[in-house]
């Protein structure tokens, strides 16, 4: 663990980037919405919004697609004795700050108003995350920094929030234009060819994290990782299914994933990766 930490440090120290805390905010942004802000409840969600930014039309408008794409995250995820959060209604807060947009694992979702604003609100995505949240694991069994598959964690919520709205006849926002179900293997595709593209690749499938993705320096590595994160999932979910592709998710801390895979699809993850830079023609990524 200190390897990882010291190594993490050395990366932010080279790069001048500075550690994000999106979620350091959250406490404030709810008293402040409780106070000033406007709540709007439906069937399935409670909406708090900034009192001098919607109308109440847009309100209602919002909570009515909520309602309707809820269900079906719910029912794509389905449920299991791991997951955190079960049947009560999620609370979204959407906030004029300026942050990332994040679940929390305990029935709330923060927004920033100005993705609300742009069409751009991952709604779907994530409360996808809320409703794959596993129970806390102790400190002793707990991942280590770095060490989980965050390929699958976001890939999947994308997959299940984009899959979800389609069903529902809804649009999730598309934070780093993947370009949705259909689009999202030639927007990856395209973006391996960046500098960071052999990075990505190579934390596809495998317990690996990017640390730029948590420091300033994010928007330069998320919008491929996503994608790709998104693609290979989509991949993944072809070969073994949806419900094995969830059932990943509690073995987050024994870093168990790859394993797994492997023992689904009767070959080697890094073979899995070639089938799929080939299957989205960006051959030759990896090397």
């Amino acid at each position: 663990m200190l390897a990882a930490i010291l190594t993490f440090a050395i990366v932010l120290a080279q790069s001048s980037a500075q550690p994000l805390n999106w979620a350091g905010d959250d406490g404030p942004r709810v008293e402040a919405l409780k106070k000033t802000g406007v709540r709007t409840e439906g069937a399935h969600a409670v909406l708090w919004t900034p009192s001098d930014t919607l109308t109440d039309e847009q309100r209602r408008d919002l909570v009515e697609k909520l309602d309707l794409g809820l269900p079906v995250v719910k029912r794509l995820v389905g449920r299991h004795s791991w997951q955190v959060v079960g049947d009560e209604k999620i609370t979204y807060y959407v906030s004029a700050d300026r942050f990332v947009s994040h679940a929390t694992g305990r029935g709330a979702v923060f927004i920033p108003l100005v993705r609300v604003q742009d069409g751009k609100a991952p709604f779907f995505h994530e409360v996808s995350h809320e409703y794959l949240a596993h129970r806390p694991t102790t400190a002793r069994t707990a991942p280590r920094p770095g060490s989980r598959p965050l390929w699958l964690m976001e890939g999947l919520a994308d997959f299940v929030g984009q899959s979800a709205a389609s069903e529902a006849g809804v649009v999730e926002g598309d934070v780093f234009d993947t370009g949705g179900l259909a689009g999202v293997d030639g927007v990856c595709a395209t973006r391996l060819r960046e500098p960071i593209g052999k990075q990505v690749v190579a934390a596809m499938g495998e317990n690996a994290e990017l640390p730029a993705l948590f420091t300033t320096d994010r928007q330069t590595v998320a919008p491929t990782f996503y994608a790709c994160s998104f693609s290979f999932t989509k991949f993944i979910v072809a070969k073994i299914g949806l419900d094995e592709t969830v059932a990943l998710m509690p073995l987050f801390a024994s870093g168990g994933v790859p394993k797994r895979i492997e023992q689904l699809t009767h070959t080697t993850v890094a073979r899995l990766r070639e089938e799929w830079l080939r299957a989205i023609g960006a051959q030759g990524a990896s090397h």
